[in-house]
């Protein structure tokens, strides 16, 4: 909706989202203890670069039956690999300092530039391109129906008519059939392919992911400029798919799980069936309703505050019964899934009361408004615990009450103003919203980010386990958990080569990011420009195995099936991951 090209933000606002969680509880551990706590961090990226790389992928090619590899699978498997060796030889060097993290920041922002290059060339050359050259074959077509309209028909007069008659009919059908085969038809005998420079083309097309023709054995109309890309639809506007939330492909209950669950314009979703009968509710052109309520899909905001109320009420009530029937009769759910989710339950509230999301297949607008509304609250609680600042009451001075004002009137604005039932916020309303509900949820994910390290840190001490393995196996499992869950349901889907070249480009984000913002937030809070850093055994180990991980994988994809990863490499990867977990435990426990 954005305009943004897909790729690009995969890449930004994906990995973002995605790599949160992985990012803060990286930076988490390495400010927890500025001598050792890098340990677990480095233990936890490997871990779950591995586990990634090697599980989820393996998965991933098992459950696809074989995936390709080109375009951006390539290009993300090479660009992990320099990530890797770049980030082993600045820790190698035996410390960390500006140059580093600088160069960690300015590797991934290369990276994210090489894609938004790719994906601008792709639709502003390309595309235009493409329909040129399908223009161009359809105007060779319809000569060619033509002239086998005039073959034919001088066939059949031939049949009909006598000798002396034969000259002059045929000339006269050649002429009208000549002009069937170029009536209407621009510059039919005028097209000329375009002029390229190939190897750019080449370069661009395999950075960018979008060409579908070696995939399908058909012919390549730029004459050998294809790149290695997955399947790509260049004549059409390309639609996002929706992963997460009610219509989301990987939510369990969504039958369907797929892109045409989800409204549009010209197919809206059903408001929510208690809140059509509102009395309240009415067809007004008020400014206002049509800057916050997305235009076509057939919803309208409340008539008056009085109706904003009451069916504010409603939505809260249906929510939260939603809700509870979603943990307590979802049949879905066994006895120690309903266990673990009713101790979640005063921490899913507490959430969704602070946290506003205005996104389709999550969007209640009560719900966002209240959480607008309270999301000070939660703020001067994380502040609280987390950095010990004291908003409460600071100088006398009630910051949160203060600031608990402004948040009011926009959720009040919200209640009013916005869509009902199942109906679109405006992009220009829902973006900022969602970028202060994304605010709010980062952190959420750093406060438990921390309280899991501290978790994991006790535990280690109690047990006499290393930072490091306990990063490369308790931390890098639960932070890849999610990832092994969405990319084996994509997969299932049908959507295996996005499932694995998440594989690859999430963990660059991981370790460039994490670690560039993890020793950058140490070095502010020690004073001390430089870190020293040692590398354990195991965390050795774990770069060694990444960079052979990716490396198989070029082999097998590229060089051995040409193009293609085979279902057995996908058992391989799953016995390489063992393989690694046996040799950095032992070498870390026999190693003084």
């Amino acid at each position: 909706k954005m305009g943004l090209p897909p790729r690009f933000a995969g890449v930004t606002l994906l990995a973002l989202g995605n790599g949160a969680a992985d990012v803060s509880a990286t930076i988490n551990a390495i400010k927890s203890d500025p001598q050792t706590g890098y340990q677990m961090s480095l233990g936890a990226l490997t871990g779950a670069g591995m586990f990634v790389g090697t599980v989820v992928c393996g998965v991933v090619i098992v459950t696809a039956d074989g995936v390709a590899c080109r375009g951006a699978l390539v290009r993300d498997v090479v660009v992990f690999i320099i990530t890797v060796a770049v980030v082993f030889w600045q820790l190698k060097r035996g410390s960390i300092g500006p140059t580093a993290i600088t160069l960690f920041f300015s590797m991934y922002i290369l990276f994210v530039l090489i894609v938004f290059i790719a994906d601008v060339y792709h639709r502003a050359v390309v595309v235009p391109r493409m329909e040129r050259l399908r223009d161009q074959r359809e105007r060779e077509r319809q000569r060619l129906e033509g002239q086998e309209a005039q073959q034919a028909a001088a066939v059949a007069v031939d049949n009909l008519v006598n000798d002396t008659d034969v000259a002059t009919t045929e000339m006269a059908v050649t002429h009208n059939a000549q002009n069937l085969s170029t009536q209407n038809i621009p510059g039919a005998n005028t097209g000329t392919s375009p002029r390229q420079n190939k190897a750019l083309n080449k370069v661009l097309m395999a950075l960018s992911n979008y060409d579908k023709y070696e995939t399908q054995g058909i012919e390549d109309p730029l004459d050998g400029m294809s790149g290695w890309g997955i399947d790509g639809n260049e004549s059409q506007t390309e639609r996002p798919i929706v992963l997460h939330g009610t219509h989301g492909i990987l939510n369990k209950h969504n039958g369907g799980g797929n892109s045409e669950s989800i409204g549009t314009p010209d197919r809206p979703l059903s408001p929510n069936i208690e809140l059509i009968d509102s009395p309240y509710h009415a067809m007004t052109d008020d400014p206002i309703d049509g800057f916050c309520t997305e235009t076509g899909y057939g919803s309208f905001s409340a008539h008056n505050w009085k109706g904003a109320w009451h069916d504010g009420t409603q939505e809260l009530k249906v929510h939260f019964r939603e809700t509870w029937k979603d943990i307590f009769v979802n049949e879905e759910n066994g006895i120690l899934d309903k266990f673990f989710l009713a101790c979640e339950l005063p921490f899913t509230l507490f959430r969704k009361f602070s946290v506003p999301i205005p996104c389709e297949g999550y969007y209640c607008r009560a719900l966002v408004a209240l959480s607008i509304f309270l999301s000070p609250i939660w703020i001067g609680v994380y502040l609280l615990i987390q950095h010990d600042i004291n908003l409460f009451l600071k100088s006398s001075i009630p910051y949160i009450l203060i600031g608990c004002v402004p948040s009011f009137i926009v959720g009040a604005l919200v209640l009013r103003y916005a869509p009902g039932g199942e109906g679109v916020m405006g992009l220009n309303v829902s973006v900022p919203i969602a970028f202060y509900g994304f605010v709010i949820a980062a952190t959420w994910i750093d406060a438990i980010a921390d309280q899991l390290v501290s978790l994991l840190v006790f535990f280690g001490a109690i047990f006499r386990i290393p930072g490091s393995i306990m990063g490369l196996t308790v931390l890098a499992w639960g932070n890849s958990m999610g990832d092994l869950s969405a990319n084996m349901t994509m997969a299932k889907k049908g959507l295996a080569n996005m499932a694995i070249t998440a594989c690859f480009a999430g963990p660059v984000f991981n370790i460039l990011i994490g670690l560039g913002g993890g020793f950058s937030t140490l070095s502010k809070a020690t004073d001390n420009a430089e870190a020293e850093v040692v590398l354990s055994p195991s965390i050795s180990i774990g770069f060694f195995f990444l960079l052979c991980n990716c490396i198989l994988v070029l082999v097998s994809g590229v060089i051995l099936n040409k193009g293609m990863i085979p279902k057995s490499y996908g058992y391989a990867a799953l016995a390489l991951y063992l393989v690694y977990l046996i040799v950095s435990i032992t070498v870390q426990f026999t190693t003084k």
